[in-house]
């Protein structure tokens, strides 16, 4: 039969404190899990900060890029549209000048026209208009009683001696030497023109100068 030996107050203590202490263990080592998850959550909920923040800085970034690009394609649009006015503006001053040029030419054209259309019927001189530039084709009527003696004529309009003959023959004719040389020049001038588009031939460059010439020559001026 075991025997029983009573516990004495001491050793009642000391269980005491030792299941006092395994309490306070378990306790502390619950208290660490709960330290150590608290620490964990916080860690991720920093990094999860610093994502959010990485993310809205690329986005502002992104915002910031964005907006300076509008503000150039704004301003761009508003010089496109300055310059689009201001060649708008050219466009009209050019047609108007267009305009005008072509009216003076019209008027000037016209002005020739009849200026030829007279100084043929004064001198009775008919100019083939499609052999100029490059030649001074035609003829000349001289009225008489009797009969019309006509006076053709066909030279290279390079042909400076050819053209004082002709004018003197014309002048012994008591032909207006002066207005025939005017009606040439004009028509002349006329041809100029209408092949201005063209390259003319070397030649016809000097057409209008030696027209001038003959206006100026000794036999313009004799009586």
């Amino acid at each position: 039969m075991a025997i029983i030996i009573p516990e004495s107050s001491y050793e009642r203590r000391v269980k005491a404190l030792y299941e006092k202490q395994i309490r306070m263990e378990a306790l502390e080592g619950k208290f660490i899990k709960k330290v150590y998850k608290f620490n964990s959550n916080l860690l991720d909920v920093k990094e999860a900060v610093l994502r959010h923040q990485r993310k809205v800085g690329k986005l502002q970034k992104v915002v910031m890029e964005r907006r300076e690009e509008l503000e150039k394609r704004v301003s761009f649009m508003e010089e496109l549209a300055q310059e689009l006015e201001a060649t708008k503006l050219r466009n009209l001053a050019m047609k108007e000048q267009i305009k005008q040029r072509k009216m003076i030419a019209r008027q000037r054209k016209n002005e020739i026209m009849e200026r030829i259309q007279t100084l043929s019927k004064t001198t009775g001189t008919y100019v083939n208009q499609e052999a100029l530039p490059a030649r001074v084709k035609g003829v000349t009527v001289l009225r008489g009683d009797k009969r019309d003696q006509l006076i053709p004529f066909d030279l290279n309009a390079t042909d400076a001696e050819g053209l004082n003959s002709l004018c003197q023959h014309l002048e012994s004719l008591n032909v207006d030497v002066s207005q025939w040389q005017q009606l040439v020049s004009l028509a002349m001038d006329v041809a100029m023109e209408a092949r201005a588009p063209t390259t003319p031939p070397k030649e016809v460059a000097n057409c209008k100068s030696i027209i001038e010439i003959d206006l100026t020559s000794p036999t313009s001026h004799q009586a």
